[in-house]
């Protein structure tokens, strides 16, 4: 029905160009490349007629994409093409063939008026699929030789996402870990259900490496990775932040937010010196926080930190 529907609509080809030609040849093996948007699909197409007007069967011949889409375009684009030319007067038929550099002689006229029911009457059709697809169709014949339980399925996309949403539905019954639920409860009103179905899709595709892992490994792990030592507490690790800091940077930048005459720089320049001199300065630490960071821990614009008219005399407070 589908090539019914194409065949009226289908116009008649554009002769290719010498090079396009000489790629759609089937006695030339061709290696192509090219741009978006030149022409790829068009010479795969007219390669494919040219196959199938040479006498190949449509079983034997395999066309490989990246996509689905692109798989689905070419099946569209050869079918609509052999249904336009089981129907069409001579003069289209023998101008189609001219514009893909087949022959135009009585026989192959035939020839091409018959393709459109050999293919379909063909009982693997025309094999036009993605890699994905046809690496899963070569596995699944020999699924001993590759390591697979035979009868194995592969996920799609959708199919994972429902998976995930009912491991995380029986993770969220399960009450014996009250600590993963915590952490599960923190990560959704940080991120929203968005993130952390986001986060559960990047573990699962590390299942392995996650099954070898052992718990008490993760904590060693995660301190390497923002550079704390082993055995750190909260105090040790905040001591050792405001120890690294720029102090003598934050002072001058109190000492010159001090001279200025708004009420903001005022009021910063108070807390940077109070931060300065407190003999704990841990105390401290969430007001010097919230005056580069909002509540939310988002960083605030450093114009609205440093007055215009300080900015004016040291353009060097902000970042280039």
């Amino acid at each position: 029905m589908s090539g019914a529907v194409s065949r009226g609509r289908t116009k008649p080809l554009e002769p290719l160009k010498p090079a396009q030609a000489a790629a759609a040849d089937p006695e030339v093996h061709a290696w192509v490349a090219a741009s978006a948007g030149t022409g790829k699909t068009q010479v795969l197409s007219a390669r494919v007629l040219r196959l199938l007007l040479a006498g190949a069967r449509p079983d034997a011949i395999l066309c490989l994409t990246f996509t689905k889409l692109a798989a689905a375009e070419m099946q569209d684009r050869v079918m609509a093409r052999l249904a336009r030319w089981a129907g069409c007067d001579d003069a289209g038929l023998a101008s189609d063939l001219a514009a893909i550099g087949a022959p135009t002689d009585a026989q192959t006229l035939s020839t091409a008026r018959g393709l459109f029911a050999a293919v379909l009457e063909a009982s693997a059709g025309l094999a036009i699929q993605t890699i994905h697809s046809f690496a899963q169709g070569l596995i699944a014949s020999f699924p001993v030789e590759a390591g697979i339980t035979p009868g194995f399925q592969t996920l799609d996309d959708r199919a994972a996402a429902l998976l995930r949403r009912r491991v995380l539905t029986d993770a969220l019954t399960d009450t014996s870990n009250p600590k993963f639920l915590a952490d599960v409860a923190e990560i959704a009103i940080d991120g929203g259900e968005t993130r952390l179905h986001a986060i559960m899709a990047a573990l699962s595709r590390h299942g392995a490496a996650l099954a070898e892992l052992r718990v008490e490994g993760v904590e060693p792990l995660l301190r390497r990775a923002l550079g704390l030592a082993d055995g750190d507490g909260e105090a040790a690790t905040l001591a050792a932040g405001i120890a690294a800091l720029p102090l003598l940077k934050l002072q001058q930048f109190g000492q010159a937010l001090g001279r200025q005459d708004g009420v903001n720089a005022q009021k910063l320049a108070g807390k940077l010196v109070a931060f300065m001199m407190a003999a704990d300065k841990a105390k401290l630490w969430g007001d010097l926080w919230l005056m580069f960071y909002t509540a939310d821990n988002k960083p605030r614009v450093l114009t609205g930190l440093v007055p215009a008219k300080l900015q004016k005399e040291t353009p060097d407070w902000l970042p280039c």
